[in-house]
């Protein structure tokens, strides 16, 4: 006997998404924006000039950033801080930086949102 799968009605899907959760599943929200950085930092490529945000995610990319320069995976990176704070952590951490002055085109600059719809404008606090 054939046992047919019933159909999905838009609120048992959206039942189910909540019940999946980050929270459900462990994941914080400094776990979050930590993979969040993880994943930015993965566009760097060595001899890049970077924009450095500031604050919690920003921190995350500018630490991963600088394991990877000590492990040398990445090479000639300039670092572009956008507050003392993130000069101080990227100094700390070895990462060369500079100015927009010095370097006025930034291939990638890595920073958090606090909000994003779903036409990617962000608002950035």
């Amino acid at each position: 006997m054939a046992v047919g799968f019933p159909q999905f009605k838009p609120s048992s899907m959206e039942n189910i998404l909540s019940s999946l959760s980050p929270t459900s599943v462990g994941l914080t929200q400094d776990k979050l924006k930590k993979i969040a950085a993880n994943k930015s930092v993965e566009f760097v490529k060595s001899g890049m000039v970077v924009g450095l945000g500031t604050d919690s995610t920003a921190t995350h990319a500018v630490d991963k950033i600088g394991e990877l320069l000590h492990q040398g995976k990445l090479k000639n990176i300039v670092g572009i801080p956008t507050s003392k704070t993130t000069h101080d952590q990227a100094v700390s951490l070895g990462i060369p930086l500079s100015d927009l002055d010095s370097h006025p085109v930034i291939d990638l600059a890595i920073d958090g949102a606090d909000e994003v719809d779903p036409y990617m404008n962000l608002v950035k606090g």
